[in-house]
């Protein structure tokens, strides 16, 4: 079992070159299409599989990798259903592409969004590789199965790998989804079963690639003052220090960003330089002076009580079963309030991108869980168009939605537009930390009474909290 970080582009190229029998899915119809129909690319969440002459079979990862293991089990599904040897089964990773559907690899979704595109894909396949067994020894269909990389006739012994059906199985019709025939549980040799990540090697032996470990020839790197405070502008520079440290090459201002902010870049300073302890030693010295901000004012504690004292008071009803304050008169009760503050996401690997800029066209490197936003908001800040935007996606040391959120993206794509060259924006875990997507923080007060068998016999709870919406406004 291999993994390849392999463009659309090549992947279909290499196999139309050896004649591969490539297979589109999209979620409602099934569908094949030609190469010039793929090259278009359909708007419906698919997936797609090349079976190669050789035998080998492809299969597109469109999901991010950040250690659930998902660039592992969608594709499991397919080849269980395809009936494919796992071995002789190789992935390529998928650039950002509307094509595939939602890349969000974001809200836990992937396994219910994309299992069943996933099975149609491979009992597609399957269906029409028995078809062409059928079709070359001229015997009835139904006596007929693909069994681990082969298909058999049970009735004359007669075998055929499945490259060697592939130059039949192109010219065959596709089948209707409704009358595909799906594997019983009971036959799934990989679904269910515990399974080792197709990157587990790669990770154990340090040749995994995450979004720091990406070059490219001539790349700088920069590191990045931000406003302290969303909002805030910047009035004065002395960076007269900072370019006198031995490794920085530039000094670099972008433009802060203004409402409504969304995934922008926030903007500062950046220094940029060949090596990062001369880009972090080059930050250190800069002399930056900041406007104040509306946003100044907010404060965590003010915050707080205003959310305690919320929950201490009734408020709108959103469920009630019973008479809830009759009972609580009843017996001991409990009660407690509960605080959750404002929380970075923090994954173990902070947020990187490498950017190539040239001819209005902006080629991205990075550990993103949402390519396509990537896409968006990388053509947003240049002024470009989503098309105009390649997006590679690296492997992920940890996500927890702060990745689908690509404001680093569009970063590396300003600086390396501003310089010409190759760009690698690097966030330190304090940067991390101060300029995350928090999530909301939350209040609870609960009040319980207690039976004499020392369960509760009623329940009282209030919640408030900003709603996660607000984070994207």
């Amino acid at each position: 079992m291999s993994s390849t970080l392999l463009s659309r582009r090549a992947f279909l190229g290499s196999a139309a070159a050896t004649g591969a029998f490539v297979l589109g899915t999209r979620l409602v119809p099934v569908s094949v299409f030609s190469q010039d129909a793929l090259a278009q690319g359909p708007w419906e969440p698919g997936v797609y599989l090349a079976i190669l002459p050789d035998g080998l079979v492809r299969i597109i990862a469109h999901r991010s990798e950040m250690g659930t293991g998902i660039r592992t089990s969608l594709p499991l599904v397919v080849a269980d259903e395809l009936d494919a040897d796992w071995a002789r089964v190789t992935l390529v990773q998928a650039l950002g592409d509307k094509k595939y559907g939602s890349q969000n690899t974001d809200g836990s979704c992937s396994i219910r969004d994309f299992y069943e595109p996933m099975r149609v894909a491979g009992a597609t396949a399957r269906t029409m590789l028995e078809q062409a067994a059928a079709k070359t020894w001229n015997v009835p269909v139904a006596e007929v199965a693909a069994r681990n990389h082969a298909v058999v006739h049970g009735a004359s012994g007669r075998s055929l790998g499945f490259g060697d059906l592939v130059a039949t199985a192109r010219t065959l019709p596709v089948p209707d989804a409704a009358a595909l025939q799906f594997k019983k549980a009971e036959a799934y040799r990989y679904v269910g079963t515990p399974m080792p990540s197709v990157d587990l090697e790669a990770i154990v032996k340090g040749q995994a690639v995450y979004g720091a470990d990406v070059e490219r020839p001539g790349m700088l790197l920069a590191s990045i003052v931000r406003p302290p405070v969303l909002g805030s502008t910047l009035t004065s520079l002395d960076d007269g220090a900072a370019r006198k440290v031995a490794g920085v090459t530039d000094v670099v201002k972008l433009t802060e960003a203004t409402a409504p902010f969304g995934f922008k870049p926030l903007g500062g300073v950046a220094v940029l330089g060949t090596s990062t302890w001369a880009t972090l030693q080059g930050r250190k010295a800069l002399h930056a002076q900041w406007s104040a901000s509306p946003n100044a004012s907010f404060d965590s504690a003010t915050l707080r009580k205003t959310l305690v004292d919320v929950v201490h008071t009734p408020g709108r009803v959103v469920r009630t079963q019973g008479n809830v304050d009759a009972t609580l008169g009843v017996g001991p009760t409990h009660e407690a309030t509960y605080y959750t503050p404002m929380l970075a996401h923090a994954p173990m690997e902070p947020p990187m991108a490498v950017a190539e800029v040239t001819g209005g066209k902006a080629e991205i490197w990075t550990c993103t869980q949402n390519p396509q936003a990537v896409q968006d908001t990388v053509a947003q800040a240049l002024g470009i168009t989503p098309e105009d935007v390649t997006c590679h996606v690296t492997l992920l040391g940890g996500g927890f939605g702060r990745k689908s959120k690509p404001d680093y993206a569009a970063e590396a794509a300003l600086l390396a537009r501003q310089v010409g060259k190759p760009v690698k924006v690097v966030w330190t875990r304090e940067d991390d930390l101060q300029f995350d997507f928090f999530h909301a923080p939350s209040a609870q007060y609960l009040k319980a009474a207690i039976g004499p068998d020392g369960l509760p016999t009623a329940w009282l709870q209030r919640t408030a909290f900003p709603p996660i919406g607000s984070t994207f406004n």
